[in-house]
């Protein structure tokens, strides 16, 4: 659904490989280290002189590669991140070994799905939910696949093992909330909006969200205040002002809406859902 940003703030998308007690080279556990430090700019360098310059073990190798493209995948660098983690298949397969970490599995998952590789993508996290059956990023991407392939109900299935998994997390209430609005189950979006709301209530994402729950489910009047409030946390979200509008011309106040949809379409005009309600306030 356009209106529900996959919410991954703050949150660690990519772990680094177990190899270090592996590697005694100085560069290369140094690139090791540096992705676990969040510095994958620098860890690219250093693991790439690391496979340059180092005679390395074909399982040690493979490790490198693995970690290589977890630092490429950090930089969203899609496509040279698949060629690593690829590279670490393939050894594997020369060595006749089989790959039962699911991290890596999930790494390839993301990479294939940023470059619209879809069923590959669907494998990959399949084979990672199996793996790593409480590795709750596997479940969240694997949700966000389903929710941009219109499968909301294993979507729904998806995010209710991030909620399980991360019941703290506020994320997991706003992907759920999003995937149940998608499936037409309005009335536990509404619930699961408001568990983020409790979570994180000056927050304008889970303030727009209940905002955008209600609307759908009919109380644009309760909304009304919870989309003011969302606009006053986050004023130049064209999504979030756009839900305030909704909600003013569900409620008949239609100057305001009209202005309002104008305002979401300055701050998003690549936004379809934005645009259509732009044009059928101004040019109709």
């Amino acid at each position: 659904m356009r209106r529900i940003a996959t919410y991954l703030t703050g949150m660690i998308l990519l772990l680094a490989p177990a190899a270090q007690a592996q590697v005694e080279r100085s560069v290369c556990l140094e690139g090791l280290l540096s992705l676990q430090s969040g510095n994958s700019a620098e860890a690219i360098t250093q693991l790439q002189t690391c496979l340059d310059t180092e005679e390395l073990e074909p399982e040690i190798e493979a490790d490198i590669h693995s970690a290589l493209g977890a630092a490429y995948l950090f930089e969203e660098r899609y496509g040279e991140a698949l060629i690593e983690i690829n590279t670490t298949f393939a050894i594997a397969a020369n060595m006749q070994a089989e790959i039962t970490d699911g991290t890596l599995w999930r790494n390839r998952g993301i990479a294939r799905s940023e470059l619209n590789m879809i069923d590959p993508a669907l494998d990959d996290f399949q084979r990672a939910a199996q793996l790593t059956p409480n590795d709750f990023m596997v479940h969240l991407n694997l949700g966000i696949l389903y929710q941009g392939m219109e499968r909301h109900t294993e979507a729904v299935v998806a995010f209710d093992r991030v909620v399980q998994l991360q019941p703290g997390w506020v994320g997991a209430w706003l992907n759920r909330s999003g995937a149940l609005l998608d499936a037409g189950i309005t009335a536990a979006a509404v619930q699961d909006a408001r568990r983020a709301v409790e979570l994180e209530p000056e927050n304008g994402s889970t303030l727009n969200m209940l905002c955008w729950t209600l609307i759908q489910d009919g109380r644009a009047e309760t909304a009304l205040p919870l989309c003011e409030m969302a606009v006053e946390a986050e004023p130049d979200i064209g999504a979030i002002v756009h839900s305030l509008a909704t909600a003013k011309d569900r409620l008949g106040e239609n100057r305001e809406a009209r202005r309002l949809f104008a305002r979401a379409y300055r701050l998003s005009p690549e936004d379809p859902e934005i645009t259509a309600d732009y044009n059928r306030t101004h040019n109709p």
